[in-house]
């Protein structure tokens, strides 16, 4: 089956925009949990039983983890869409630098679905599947689903080129068994003109 070559780079270009989102919502919401508050707690030494106390909250490891997932897949984002286009003559399909350069894709896609899986999973944890009154915790959440989605869609489309089912001439999603295909159809070829 032929892959067109733009169907990777439309799913990167679309994990860059929702990373981009993804860090300036996250940043958002990791800038209201940070700083100090005055917060109303019992005293039994007070006149009237409360009193005042400074409280200094700290950004949740989840929003910190989510920030660092969102730059990541805008670094990956961008590798994998400038990569190939600059190994484009050096990394034909069959050659060993195509191969190099799918596995690396593959992995680098499968840590990255990980990562986003596990924002996503942990802030539900943390929301108890009800959801929160405030808006941003709730697109957080789905923009973490849909970028988890897209690099599930990116990893099959590697494992597939891996495997020879998708074919496409960009490397890292060229078939890596095109060599050998080459190699048995000149035999054939080869056979027919001796007979």
């Amino acid at each position: 089956m032929r892959l067109p070559a733009i169907v990777p780079l439309a799913l990167l270009g679309t994990s860059f925009v929702f990373a981009v989102i993804e860090l300036g919502l996250g940043g958002h919401v990791a800038s209201l949990y940070t700083g100090t508050r005055k917060t109303l707690v019992y005293d039994p030494n007070s006149a009237w039983g409360y009193s005042y106390k400074t409280v200094t909250f700290s950004v949740p490891a989840i929003l910190a983890f989510q920030i660092f997932t969102a730059v990541w897949t805008m670094l990956v984002s961008v590798a994998a869409f400038l990569l190939p286009w600059f190994l484009r003559a050096k990394a034909a399909p069959g050659t060993r630098l195509n191969t190099i350069i799918t596995g690396a894709l593959g992995g680098v896609y499968f840590v990255t679905m990980v990562f986003w899986l596990a924002c996503f999973a942990d802030i539900a944890a943390e929301l108890d599947g009800l959801g929160t009154s405030s808006n941003y915790f709730n697109a957080v959440m789905a923009f973490a689903v849909l970028l988890w989605l897209l690099f599930v869609a990116l990893f099959v489309i590697v494992v597939l080129a891996m495997l020879g089912i998708l074919e496409s001439d960009a490397p890292g999603y060229a078939g890596m068994r095109k060599r050998e295909r080459a190699a048995t159809e000149g035999t054939q070829m080869q056979t027919v003109e001796v007979a």
